[in-house]
């Protein structure tokens, strides 16, 4: 096998989506799954050990970032969420990477406009634990401070040449990342496409609709305490009031320019001209 789409699936999480384009296709759609009884129209079933048994989110997450790993068979491999379904032939996206030799494509985050926000929405709407995402915020506040001003990437879609050592690299930065610190991997992408001198093509499109995508497509989702998942609440009550003060305070767009003055004064190198930061 060369090239094939793959999705991943772990732990009951929700119900397969079929992707009708797949029949349309010489290019194997593969779903890695722990699930034995799961059967599918489209994909080819393959199934998987979780790398934490308890953790599905983590170890679906390290399927979906090390493919040169997982899937030793490929060379080359476009990775969908099981919540987006593929409106044109796959083929379209590995001829438009090829044309350009991209190690990398992948469309920029079309509704976010920095790294920062996506912190922001992720403590908005609860999606990991406050506390962890707030070690994380600070960690890239000291050492890559750059990072937070960058546009995201958004990682519902990936296209990947599995041999290129730089991509490699960026991609075991990652998963690392994505281990130690929150379990949502547009949080971390861009620090470790930066660690390993990785620039993606962009594939410009709307995230939610494109000539080759729509998203998101949910079925039978079962919702997850992400708060206290993975590691257990490990914090005292007052240890988390106060992450939840300082993330808040991280909310305001004035608070952070006053942070970024300190920082400026620390010596933190800034993305912004000196004469743009608050006195």
């Amino acid at each position: 096998m060369t090239n094939c789409v793959y999705t991943v699936l772990l732990g009951s999480y929700e119900d397969l989506n079929e992707q009708p384009v797949a029949h349309r296709s010489s290019i194997p759609f593969v779903c890695l799954t722990d699930d034995p009884a799961l059967r599918s129209d489209s994909w080819t079933i393959r199934l998987v050990e979780p790398m934490f048994a308890h953790d599905p989110v983590r170890s679906q997450r390290d399927l979906k970032i090390r493919p040169h790993i997982h899937l030793g068979d490929v060379t080359h491999s476009l990775y969908i969420d099981n919540s987006v379904i593929l409106k044109a032939p796959p083929e379209r996206l590995f001829d438009l990477a090829a044309a350009n030799n991209d190690a990398l494509l992948m469309p920029p985050h079309s509704f976010r406009a920095r790294v920062i926000d996506e912190f922001m929405e992720v403590v908005r709407l609860e999606l990991d634990n406050r506390a962890r995402i707030l070690e994380q915020l600070e960690h890239y506040m000291r050492d890559c401070l750059s990072i937070l001003d960058e546009r995201p990437w958004w990682t519902g879609m990936m296209l990947r040449d599995h041999s290129s050592q730089p991509l490699q690299k960026a991609m075991e930065i990652w998963a690392q990342h994505v281990m130690r610190y929150s379990r949502r991997d547009q949080l971390s992408i861009n620090l470790a496409l930066q660690s390993s001198g990785v620039t993606p093509s962009p594939l410009d499109i709307d995230n939610h609709e494109s000539a080759f995508h729509s998203w998101p497509h949910v079925n039978g989702r079962r919702e997850r305490d992400v708060r206290n998942a993975a590691h257990g609440r490990t914090q005292s009550d007052a240890q988390w009031r106060e992450a939840e003060q300082e993330l808040r305070r991280f909310q305001l767009q004035e608070d952070i320019s006053r942070w970024i003055g300190k920082a400026l004064r620390a010596g933190l190198r800034l993305p912004f001209a000196r004469s743009s930061i608050p006195k």
